[in-house]
C-alpha cells in the first residue's frame, strides 16, 4: 500500500510563511478558505490539501493552444 504524506503546519508557522498575522490565518480557517485539522488542542493547516486545490485550479484554467 502506498504511504501517504501530509504536510501540516501550526497556525503560527503558516502565518509566518505567508506573511500574515495568526488572526488572519484563524479567520481564513473560520471562513473555510484554508483547510485545517484539529489534533488534540492544536489546529494544524493542511498544506497538502492547499497544494492539491491549487493544482486543480491550475489544471482547470490552463490555456490550450493548438499548433
Amino acid at each position: 500500500m502506498a504511504e501517504r504524506i501530509y504536510l501540516l503546519f501550526t497556525i503560527q508557522t503558516f502565518a509566518k510563511m505567508v506573511g500574515v498575522t495568526n488572526r488572519t490565518v484563524e479567520g481564513w480557517i473560520d471562513k473555510g478558505i484554508i483547510p485545517s485539522v484539529k489534533l488534540g488542542k492544536r489546529r494544524l493547516i493542511n498544506a497538502h490539501a492547499i497544494q492539491k486545490k491549487l493544482d486543480e485550479y491550475e489544471d482547470s484554467n490552463a490555456v490550450k493552444i493548438d499548433f
